[in-house]
């Protein structure tokens, strides 16, 4: 039997299609298990966050028991932003996520243009919980922003550890790509055929987003939620396209014929609410 398995994951075991959804229908012979429903599932959960975090609903400090006069409710959370773009989902980053999940590396590699975000979930083969413990984990870094730093933008720092929440949240990101892969554990890769025989296993959890430099660059502009999407306004041709769309209550910013679908958001709202 084949000693690996690469699904992308429906995490509420919910089928879901959308005609204006992601497509990447000519990775099927190299990735088979992935299907459209399961794609909009990561797109979901990355755009809910997104949401969350421009409308300032991310927590990045635990509740104190009381407070003083050096604190307040507004410092429990990461502040708003004015131009969170709403992310497309990638048939190519999907692929290159695939090629890096399918090595089976304990570290973290990601080729040339991609940033990588990696989760390895150790001797289990439940898929859906592996990818809900990714982003989990991925969102939580959100605790090691600097909560002192103040100014119009929330920048990246290496020494923060926050490279996986910063892949998460950078507001000029335009799409993204993730594969899970059912990895042996030892010194072989998921390619590896096996003769029945049962082993353990890690499931690694890998989403690629084009490269950004990072290093004291913004994270996200800091303001009024939809504030400045108009930033995104593109002309070509001499034509200017139409203002970026942006609704109050999703602060995330629409570009040109994008379908904006947050299928299952409230489930995903009480998951990052509660971390």
């Amino acid at each position: 039997m084949e000693a690996y398995l690469v699904v992308l994951v429906a995490i509420a075991g919910i089928a879901h299609s959308n005609e204006h959804g992601p497509m990447c229908s000519r990775n099927g012979t190299e990735m088979p298990g992935f299907t459209d429903s399961m794609r909009h599932e990561f797109l979901a959960m990355h755009n809910v966050y997104r949401s969350m975090l421009a409308l300032g609903h991310i927590r990045i400090s635990e509740e104190p028991e009381y407070y003083d006069d050096y604190s307040s409710y507004d410092s429990l959370y990461a502040p708003t932003a004015s131009r969170m773009r709403y992310l497309e989902y990638d048939c190519e980053a999907e692929k290159s996520a695939y090629m890096s999940a399918r090595n089976c590396s304990d570290s973290s590699s990601p080729p040339e243009g991609y940033d990588e975000n990696k989760y390895i979930f150790e001797n289990s083969n439940n898929i859906s919980e592996a990818a809900l413990k990714a982003m989990i984990s991925w969102a939580k870094e959100a605790f090691n922003l600097n909560k002192t730093e103040k100014g119009e933008g929330v920048l990246y720092r290496s020494n923060h550890d926050i490279s996986n929440f910063a892949n998460l949240a950078r507001d000029t990101r335009e799409k993204f790509g993730c594969a899970v892969v059912n990895c042996p554990l030892g010194e072989i890769d998921a390619t590896t055929i096996y003769n029945g025989e049962a082993y353990a296993t890690a499931i690694h959890v890998v989403c690629h987003y084009p490269k950004i430099e990072k290093e004291e660059n913004q994270i996200y502009k800091v303001g009024k939620p939809c504030d400045d999407c108009s930033e995104y306004k593109k002309e070509a041709d001499n034509t200017t396209s139409a203002d970026p769309v942006c609704r109050a209550d999703d602060g995330v910013c629409k570009i040109g014929s994008q379908d904006v679908d947050f299928h299952g958001r409230w489930k995903y709202i009480r998951l990052f609410r509660d971390l």
